[in-house]
């Protein structure tokens, strides 16, 4: 009778550790390959610019042109898909005005760049008249992730 009890409880402790453990787990694994990613990213960013614009060109090559002229900026917001908890690396773009347009009128954009599978893609996604940290504050799609420290340890 007590091995009965047991084959109840056991299988409940075990769907009762998940349920608890199964967040913070998935957190501590994803936050492991973060700062490979970011220097990954480091390394390539040329590199993936050029394929987003040929990826964003297969598509629609008036579009491609156009980003071939942006003014891709420095800064990088690093942010995590909630739906599917991919590593984000959102960078700025902006347009320079077409001849007849007031010079203030100058668009901007948002280069999406995924972290999947040990790689960063670079499939044309963006998100036009969007800058990264509005597509972070703004769009519940995407949560931030914080910036690496920078390495404190001191060789004495």
């Amino acid at each position: 009778m007590g091995w009965l009890i047991g084959a109840g409880v056991l299988p409940l402790c075990i769907i009762a550790a998940w349920c608890i453990l199964h967040r913070p787990l998935r957190i501590f694994y994803e936050d492991l390959h973060v700062d490979q990613a970011r220097d990954a990213f480091r390394r390539r960013r040329e590199h993936l610019e050029a394929e987003f614009i040929t990826s964003l060109a297969r598509f629609d090559r008036d579009e491609g042109l156009r980003w071939e002229d942006a003014r891709w900026h420095d800064e990088v917001t690093w942010a995590r898909d909630r739906q599917t908890r991919r590593f984000l690396a959102l960078v700025g773009v902006h347009f320079e005005p077409e001849p007849f347009e007031p010079p203030q009128a100058r668009r901007h954009a948002t280069a999406v760049f995924e972290f999947h599978k040990g790689r960063w893609k670079a499939d044309g996604k963006r998100l036009d008249q969007t800058r990264p940290d509005e597509a972070v504050g703004r769009n519940r799609r995407f949560e931030p992730v914080a910036a690496a420290h920078p390495n404190t340890r001191h060789v004495g």
